[in-house]
Order: structure tokens, then sequence, then C-alpha cells
């Protein structure tokens, strides 16, 4: 049975053991990335204590002149700080891991004359001075080749950057050394803590952060990204039929997000969780945005029509 739990509702949208190697990446068509670990469970049990992490980033790309559109290893660098590690700027600096990164833009098809697409891959590997290899991730994505709308390297660096693998990249690091191995518990995990963060917004500094350091004054990666984000990750959870979503999805209806919040009611359905209609039914009375109102209308009426 579900907890009960009537939002204050909804905001404003804003638009297991390892032996020897293992291949995660949920095995269905249309999987974001996937996740290879290259160290077994009792060296993941050494490194647990890990706190120092050295970025060894290597980039190249094939527009003219090197320009690259984005800091990659400030990203990945931010990424890491804001789930507890310590990073080291220098080599010579004492660090017990390094992400080793292995991040390339390629010219796509093209989609006009002498126009190209780009194709964004990256494999981030984490490696301990003293174990060796731990695992690494590895993620690729394409632009839609199109003479109109987005410009193609546009279009490719949000999907690359909304991508949840690269998205919570530092959740996943974190999740893995502290030893869980297991890439769609640290989605769920890392989801739910950011419901959390948005409903005590108000309680961070808005200079400093909620780390109580200053913060750049350009909006960075994972925020602006957010929404998109989250919303692939919900796809990505729910593709994969992980049913340790459903224990969330009445949280991520205080997501400030329309495109969230409706996916959260239709997953209801897509899980058949037949003991959320009376939440659902309730939840139908309130004031809320047409399309929510609609992903709920709907959802009932799949839950409605299920046999008991």
């Amino acid at each position: 049975m579900l907890k009960s739990l009537l939002p204050k509702f909804i905001h404003k949208p804003t638009v297991a053991v390892l032996s020897g190697f293992l291949l995660w990446s949920g095995g269905l068509s249309g999987v974001l990335a996937d996740v290879h670990h290259l160290a077994d469970a009792q060296t993941f049990l050494k490194v647990q204590e890990a706190q120092t992490v050295f970025v060894d980033a290597h980039i190249s790309t094939w527009k003219p002149r090197g320009v690259m559109f984005w800091d990659v290893e400030g990203s990945l660098m931010i990424k890491l700080a804001e789930v507890g590690f310590i990073v080291v700027r220098e080599k010579s600096e004492p660090h017990e891991l390094t992400l080793t990164v292995d991040y390339q833009e390629r010219r796509g098809q093209a989609f006009a004359v002498n126009r190209y697409g780009t194709i964004m891959e990256g494999t981030f590997q984490v490696v301990h001075e003293a174990e060796g290899p731990l695992f690494a991730v590895h993620i690729v994505e394409n632009s839609e080749p199109s003479v109109m709308g987005t410009p193609p390297y546009l279009d490719v660096l949000h999907n690359f950057l909304s991508n949840p693998y690269y998205h919570f990249l530092g959740e996943i690091v974190r999740g893995e050394i502290q030893g869980s191995q297991d890439p769609h518990r640290i989605f769920i995990n890392s989801l739910h803590a950011d419901v959390v963060k948005l409903q005590n917004a108000d309680k961070v500094d808005p200079v400093l952060g909620d780390a109580g350091r200053f913060l750049h004054s350009m909006a960075i990666d994972k925020s602006l990204y957010a929404p998109v984000a989250v919303l692939r990750t919900l796809e990505e959870l729910v593709n994969v039929r992980d049913a340790r979503l459903v224990r969330i999805l009445k949280d991520m209806l205080h997501y400030p997000d329309l495109y969230v919040q409706v996916r959260s009611v239709e997953a209801f359905g897509d899980f058949e969780v037949q003991e959320a209609l009376p939440f659902l039914k309730e939840l139908r009375t309130k004031k809320l945005p047409l399309e929510v109102k609609s992903a709920i209308h709907k959802t009932i009426e799949l839950l409605g029509s299920l046999p008991d």
C-alpha cells in the first residue's frame, strides 16, 4: 500500500554481488547509456572512504580551430564537489581517485551544404590509486540533421547535458564508491533528494548556496538542464521497468515542472499501481494544470480497467 500523501500541490511549471566485469544497461532499446563495472565487490568495499579526486580530462572536437562551447572539466569538477568529494586541481596533489575523461566531438551527418551535425561521446572511468579501475560510464548522443529549428550542435549539447548518466554523474560516482553498484537505485535516490532540496529552497542562501560557498554567476549545466534530465530519468526507469520508482512518484508531483508532474502521474499506470486510485481520485479535485488533470483522468481510467 502506498503511503498517503496529498502534496501542497503542484508548482508552476518551468518548462548485488559483482564478479569480474558487469555491464549495466537495462537491456532494452532506448537505454540512455551504460555503466561498466571493472572491479569485484571486495574491491569496492576497500574504497568506500575515498574522498579526494582528480579530473584527468582528454578532450577533442572536430569543430574549426578546436573551439569548445562548454567547459567539460569544469562541469565535472562541480558535479563531484556538489556530492561531497574534495576535488584537487593538480595531478601532483595527493588524491585517492582519478576520474579519467575521454570526451570527443565528431562530425555527424550533413544537414546542409558544408554544414554537419555533431556526435558527442564521453567515457568517464573512475580509478582508485591503489586498487585500480573501478567502473566506467559511456555516453553517446547524436544531433538530428535538420535545416530548421535548433542548430544541431546546441541540440546535441542539450541531449548530452540532460542525459541522466551525465546529469547525475556526481551522484553515480558517490553511490558507486559508497557501495551501491546499482545506477537505477542511485537515480531514484537522486530524484527524491532533488525534490526534498527544492522543497527547502527557501532555506538556501542565494549567494553562498547550500554548501556555504560562493556560486558562479552563470547558471551551471546541472540546474539549467534539470527539468529535461529529470524527465529523461523517469523515462529511463519506466523503460527498464524498475518498480522501485513507485515509492517516490507522489513526491515527484512536487517537482516544479509540468512535464515531470504529468509523467509521474502516468507512471502509476505504467506500473499498474491500483493502490494509487484513491490518491488520484482525490488529487483530481485539486486546482491543477489541465495537462496534469488530463493525465490523472487517463491513469484512473487505465487502472480502473485492470482486473483486481
